[in-house]
């Protein structure tokens, strides 16, 4: 008898075929079904595609066949299998990240439920449940925090959308993970608390005695995502996006009254150069005008020291 990954013709439909979540990744799915069906995840791939290849891309036949679902169904589902999306193309819609599914959402599901999806970057939330659907897929029970109540991240989730229809899903993005790296700093360096504090006390019942939450931290990303959104805001604005040729003299402390208003904290870059801020600035600069680097560096050599004040800048207000 052949082994189970060997096939003479189409695939038989298994005997419980598996609902894929909308968006759902084809690892992912293939693992579910497998595991519902006591198969080991490589022999079904084997089984699907046919070969032993297991680089090859599954067939979308081959998996109606298996799962009795029409291949419609599945391409609406499954974005991997859509027409024009590469095998292996990651991600395989623009903007969009690997999120866990919230576990409330799937506990009517009776088979192995921890399911992996394709979510746009601005999509953080279960908007049913308010649930924190974690970050970039890497979530786990633990991780996916209850937000109901806190409106902080109610609102930051719907500025995200709204940034997100404004300048675009790809732009929005490219911001958001721009800011995301500058607010996570802030956050392991205990800088900017005023709105970071609160939410962590809401998960955890006591604040980190240094202020600081250590690298790795999974409750990072929650607590820091209304600051995080509101920098994106920034960070997206054309005139600091894509700056016309040259720097003027004020460039600088305009940027930074931008941050402080939209944020709300009392950003300098003469004690907080470290985070990524200002760098972001002098690149976007030097990107339109590579010749003006020098003159960028010089402004924010000079506005790094308190005592040094620059006679083109003027004094923070």
């Amino acid at each position: 008898m052949p082994p189970f990954g060997f096939r003479p013709g189409p695939p038989h439909r298994l005997p419980f075929p598996v609902a894929p979540f909308h968006g759902e990744t084809i690892g992912s799915y293939l693992y579910r079904l497998a595991t519902a069906n006591l198969i080991h995840p490589d022999d079904l791939r084997i089984h699907l595609i046919g070969t032993p290849n297991r680089p090859a891309a599954v067939p979308l036949a081959s998996l109606a066949a298996a799962t009795g679902r029409a291949p419609q169904d599945l391409i609406h589902a499954l974005p991997e299998l859509r027409p024009g999306v590469e095998p292996g193309t990651t991600p395989p819609l623009p903007a969009h990240v690997r999120r866990r599914v919230c576990l409330r959402c799937a506990r009517r599901r009776s088979t192995f439920v921890f399911a992996v999806t394709w979510k746009p970057v601005d999509t953080v939330l279960c908007p049913k449940h308010r649930i924190w659907l974690g970050s970039r897929g890497r979530s786990y029970l633990d991780q996916q925090y209850n937000v109901d109540g806190l409106t902080d991240i109610l609102r930051a989730q719907r500025r995200h959308q709204r940034l997100a229809h404004h300048v675009g899903p790809t732009i929005a993005a490219l911001a958001f993970t721009e800011a995301t790296r500058i607010t996570g700093t802030w956050a392991r360096h205990g800088r900017h608390l005023d709105r970071r504090n609160p939410l962590i006390r809401a998960f955890r019942t006591k604040l980190p005695l240094t202020g600081k939450l250590h690298n790795g931290d999974p409750l990072t990303a929650v607590v820091t995502y209304p600051e995080t959104v509101d920098l994106a805001h920034v960070l997206a604005d054309f005139r600091w996006r894509y700056p016309r040729p040259g720097l003027a003299s004020t460039a600088i402390h305009e940027f930074a009254r931008a941050v402080n208003h939209t944020l709300g904290i009392n950003y300098q870059h003469s004690t907080e150069g470290y985070d990524g801020l200002y760098p972001w600035l002098r690149k976007r600069h030097t990107l339109v005008d590579p010749d003006h680097q020098r003159s960028v560096d010089q402004l924010l050599s000079k506005n790094s020291h308190p005592d040094r004040q620059s006679d083109d800048l003027p004094h923070d207000q």
